[in-house]
């Protein structure tokens, strides 16, 4: 049924000529096979099984008053095992973004994704869900530019409501150009997931710092 539903939205955005509407249309159509390893032993790479998988995705993209864009993407990724059935999946995702820019100071960014992932013989592990993403940029000067991003993502189990559960994701980057050469950058992130229905779950709360920089020599 998805491979169907992906198959008739690619043929309907390839004859609807997008490209005299001033649209950007991109996409990929994968197919190969690859080997499913083992990360209990940390020592050595075992082989566990073999998978094929299909991967096709295309993203149609609005040029708006230069730099301002939106696109839409949608994506359909399966995965079928040799032996592990029950790790046999299939994926719907459908992406948007807006990105607005004014000034050439301040730049707003919208972002929401919509996955639907189905195991198809293990129907505890399917799930469906949502993210929105928000993100605030302002360039202070020519040496200093810093970014606020805001995300809330939600997993919805088919079988296992007692699995639900909420992340939320906040970010603030700071980038300062030291000089020509030399570039830094500063980051905290807290990211605070919460299990909706589950008391026997634990919730986590983590935060992180980081220092990036880049030297030019």
């Amino acid at each position: 049924m998805q491979k169907s539903t992906i198959i008739f939205i690619l043929l309907v955005l390839c004859f609807t000529n997008p490209a005299a509407a001033d649209f950007e249309l991109s996409g990929k159509l994968e197919r190969g096979e690859n080997t499913y390893l083992s990360n209990q032993d940390l020592l050595s790479e075992n082989v566990v099984d073999y998978y094929s998988y299909d991967n096709f995705w295309l993203k149609l993209k609005k040029k708006l008053d230069y730099p301002n864009y939106y696109y839409f993407k949608v994506k359909y990724y399966e995965k079928l095992y040799d032996e592990e059935s029950t790790y046999d999946n299939r994926s719907l995702d459908l992406t948007g973004n807006y990105t607005q820019e004014f000034n050439e100071i301040f730049r707003n960014k919208f972002k929401f994704k919509l996955k639907d992932k189905r195991y198809i013989n293990n129907r505890d592990n399917s799930y469906t869900s949502y993210s929105f993403g928000y993100q605030f940029r302002h360039t202070v000067n020519e040496k200093n530019q810093y970014s606020l991003d805001l995300k809330k993502k939600e997993y919805s189990y088919v079988n296992e409501y007692r699995k639900n559960y909420l992340i939320n994701t906040y970010k603030i980057n700071w980038q300062r150009d030291i000089s020509d050469k030399f570039e830094i950058e500063l980051g905290y992130q807290l990211k605070n997931k919460e299990y909706q229905y589950s008391t026997d779950s634990n919730d986590r709360v983590v935060q992180k710092y980081s220092i990036d920089f880049s030297y030019d020599l």
